[in-house]
């Protein structure tokens, strides 16, 4: 294994391929396996055009080349792009970007490097080189309301797009991520409704996290999405994903399509929609919608915080901060 690394390492790009943005994505998809980590590996190929482009822009080519140094003025980089546009001495300009986008890219910057490399001897600390902290606490109200998510189901409907559509409506009604819209096991929610008046969400969570105390009372608004979703799977197929389908091809396909049809509506990713199921969660039981400038009760507050982090399938009640706000 030795001889093999060290072989690798005195190659181009490490022996990833001759330009250095593809040896980039190359070395994550052997890093997290290519049929593994679709949605981890498609944040990072996404990031790791900027590194790349900074590091072309610097002359070089070679990831080999790359040296804390390099990182370094990388952090520099990005922390002009937070106070304003980045001007590059040929006249190409980069627009300012916010402080926790900044920290994403430094991260995708270090896990490309380790790919790469497998050692962590060059690695870039983002809140020195920033001199910026980011915060997740979410400061303007969810923007999804029923209407603009009613129109954006119809024009996916008019385009053919069913399932995408089924994915919004189990999104938005039922706190659900996008892959746990595609793969829940739609037949046994049903069944569940029926005998318990509520369902479980456990298909497709993050991290493989399974819990039954993510239990939710049938509304009527989630029955109908649920029979839509029903109405829409494949025909043998327990979920929104057809037997001879991958995640991958599903969202490539169908559900890429759908999120630009959302951004019309603005309503700018699936996950706004789960902040305004919490947003939904959380006025129910203080009788407050978040963030219109009114606090409810400390008491009410926290146990609507601790039934919004539940309802998504959090563990801790501060990710709450991150739908809703903070008190």
């Amino acid at each position: 294994m030795m001889k093999k690394t060290m072989k690798r390492a005195a190659r181009r790009n490490f022996g990833f391929g001759r330009q250095l943005r593809y040896s980039m994505s190359q070395a994550l998809n052997i890093f997290y396996g290519d049929r593994d980590h679709y949605g981890t590996r498609r944040t990072h190929n996404y990031r790791l055009r900027i590194f790349a482009r900074f590091c072309r822009k610097k002359g070089l080519v070679d990831a080999r080349l790359i040296t804390q140094s390099t990182l370094d003025s990388y952090g520099e980089y990005l922390r002009c792009r937070l106070e304003g546009d980045y001007v590059w001495p040929d006249g190409d300009a980069d627009k300012s970007i916010s402080t926790a986008y900044a920290h994403n890219l430094i991260s995708t910057a270090n896990t490309v490097l380790f790919a790469m490399r497998r050692n962590s001897k060059i690695a870039l600390s983002a809140l020195r080189a920033l001199n910026k902290s980011r915060s997740h606490v979410r400061e303007e109200p969810a923007n999804a309301d029923q209407g603009a998510v009613t129109q954006a189901v119809a024009k996916m409907l008019d385009q053919g797009d069913r399932r995408g559509a089924a994915v919004v409506l189990l999104a938005r009604h039922w706190g659900m991520r996008a892959q746990e819209a595609t793969l829940q096991d739609l037949q046994r929610m049903h069944r569940e409704v029926i005998t318990t008046g509520g369902a479980c969400i456990l298909e497709g969570c993050k991290g493989g996290r399974k819990s039954t105390d993510r239990w939710l009372s049938a509304t009527p608004e989630r029955i109908e999405s649920l029979e839509f979703a029903l109405r829409t799977r494949p025909i043998g197929s327990r979920c929104l994903l057809a037997k001879i389908e991958t995640v991958k091809t599903f969202y490539q396909r169908e559900l890429n399509r759908c999120r630009r049809v959302l951004r019309s509506f603005d309503i700018i990713s699936y996950r706004e929609l789960r902040a305004a199921f919490a947003a939904d969660v959380y006025e129910s039981i203080t009788g407050v919608p978040p963030l219109n400038g009114t606090a409810a009760p400390r008491e009410l507050d926290r146990k609507a915080r601790e039934e919004v982090a539940r309802a998504l399938g959090h563990g801790r009640i501060q990710v709450s901060s991150c739908y809703v706000g903070g008190y």
